[in-house]
């Protein structure tokens, strides 16, 4: 019976393959075909930044001096710091520097769950946003000085009713956060790519655009306001849905965003817990497909070498088995190996792809493990705990 039962899952793993190889090869094209506007730097759109932080005194300065110092109009801009009940001295930081910044407002928020908190902060901002644009990011990001302009003047050619755009790891020291550099690398160059065929799967909140009209127009986080996390993914997908078409990724370095790995194995995995805490049901359509051909492949690799243990009756098995899983794995491994090369050629990270194959090996552990921990075990953010 377990002869016929591997069988069955090395014939699933051949046909997974590939379907695998050709969905990685539809994201390598449509990010070869992505392109980048050019910049104008006359523009005229009123941008209101929205920053929710808690706990960030060692951040938040950083940030808000990379966004005070923007080659962008200083009368076309407002910083918005939204205080999600911080413990630290992040508030006084954020007044202080408002002497000197007079474009920014401060919002305390006291006593927000988890579950809510950054949706809450996000949305009691825009309420008092004067912007047209709303730009959010994070209080432990930084970014160049072109940064505004170029979301700005993209917004301003396209009219899209939401831009995406890239974000990066910078002072990579360990292996560790070198590997997670060619791992987001690759997240983003996807979601970049499924933009190009107009499929919205993936987005970051550190670097995510979109116009007060469409916020209010999609009643904002109503009826996602309950989940864990969200406030980018969840409501890319409520945007997507009333406006298909209308999503723009921004394939230009200057709009790239810079934030810190995680600096130990603990923090890496709360954290992708948390990403993954969203629930495969409240996903969209094109995400639940990616995300079951991706952990389906990765959970096959793992079971399948258990097979090696088995003796079969059939003499193919035995004989062949080994090469077959083989030349499946170098499959993946050669598709895998061009979306990352395409990302990390744009990220200028290609001396980390001399850890492609250990991160190969770990990945599908790390798949699986993380897809199963996301939906039974409670995550840490900000020292506080989720209620799932």
């Amino acid at each position: 019976m377990i002869e016929y039962l591997f069988i069955f899952l090395l014939v699933l793993a051949a046909l997974l393959s590939i379907f695998y190889f050709f969905l990685i090869a539809f994201y390598c094209y449509g990010w070869t075909q992505t392109n980048s506007l050019s910049v104008n730097v006359q523009v005229k759109t009123f941008v209101s930044v929205i920053i929710v932080a808690r706990n960030e005194e060692e951040n938040i300065l950083n940030c808000l001096n990379a966004i005070a110092n923007q080659s962008f109009p200083e009368q076309l801009i407002e910083i918005i710091v939204v205080d999600d009940d911080s413990e630290d001295d992040t508030n006084k930081i954020v007044k202080e520097f408002s002497t000197c910044y007079k474009n920014l407002k401060l919002i305390s928020l006291k006593n927000k769950k988890v579950n809510s908190g950054k949706k809450a902060g996000i949305s009691s901002a825009i309420k008092i946003a004067k912007g047209k644009l709303i730009v959010t990011t994070d209080a432990d990001c930084v970014m160049g000085e072109k940064w505004l302009l170029t979301i700005v003047s993209n917004y301003e050619q396209t009219q899209a009713k939401m831009i995406v755009s890239p974000i990066c790891f910078y002072n990579e020291k360990t292996i560790l956060e070198k590997m997670q550099s060619l791992e987001l690398n690759a997240l983003i160059t996807s979601s970049g790519a499924s933009l190009y065929f107009n499929s919205a799967i993936m987005c970051n909140g550190a670097n995510l655009a979109y116009t007060k009209e469409v916020f209010d127009d999609i009643n904002g986080y109503e009826g996602i306001d309950k989940l864990a996390t969200g406030d980018d993914v969840l409501l890319m997908y409520k945007v997507n849905r009333k406006y298909p078409k209308s999503i723009y990724f921004i394939k230009n370095q200057d709009a790239i965003v810079y934030t810190k790995p995680k600096r130990t194995v603990k923090q890496f995995v709360n954290q992708r817990i948390r990403w993954a805490s969203k629930g495969f049901f409240s996903l969209n359509s094109d995400t639940k497909v990616v995300s079951l051909i991706v952990f389906m492949m990765n959970s096959l690799m793992l079971i399948l070498p258990f097979a090696l243990f088995v003796h079969f009756e059939q003499p193919f098995l035995n004989n062949h088995f080994l090469e077959i899983y083989f030349i499946l794995f170098v499959i993946k491994c050669l598709i895998d190996f061009l979306l990352l090369f395409l990302g990390a050629s744009f990220f200028n990270n290609k001396k980390y792809l001399i850890y492609f194959l250990p991160e190969q090996i770990l990945y599908s552990f790390y798949v699986v493990l993380i897809s199963v921990l996301g939906i039974f075990k409670k995550y840490e953010w900000k020292d506080m705990k989720s209620n799932n």
